[in-house]
């Protein structure tokens, strides 16, 4: 199992959703532990200001998540090196979450 790394502004987006709709909290919650399983799993990467980081859909709710999966993320995106707040203190075995967002809240898809 990887290592759950998230960002500040995911945590407050994530207990933000606990509060607001429980139901999609569990599929977003189910879907992190799933991608700390299997983090190659992703959606497709991302364009635009989450460039080269991964996405994964939950279900039917329309959220996404943006995350990356360090090793990967080493090992492919160099050109990125020094993005990540978090690259020089933690291993490979992490998986990073920065943002987690409806796909219809356009606004909402830059990091905050």
């Amino acid at each position: 199992m990887y290592h759950y790394r998230p960002t500040e502004a995911f945590e407050r987006k994530l207990k933000k959703l606990a509060r607001s709709d429980s139901g999609a909290h569990a599929r977003v919650v189910k879907a992190i532990e799933r991608l700390l399983q299997a983090p190659d799993e992703s959606d497709g990467k991302m364009h635009g200001s989450h460039r080269g980081q991964l996405k994964k859909y939950v279900g039917r709710s329309g959220y996404r998540l943006i995350y990356a999966w360090c090793s990967s993320c080493r090992k492919v995106n160099k050109h990125l090196e020094g993005s990540c707040p978090f690259c020089e203190e933690i291993p490979d075995d992490s998986v990073v979450f920065y943002n987690l967002y409806r796909k219809t809240d356009a606004h909402n898809r830059a990091h905050p």
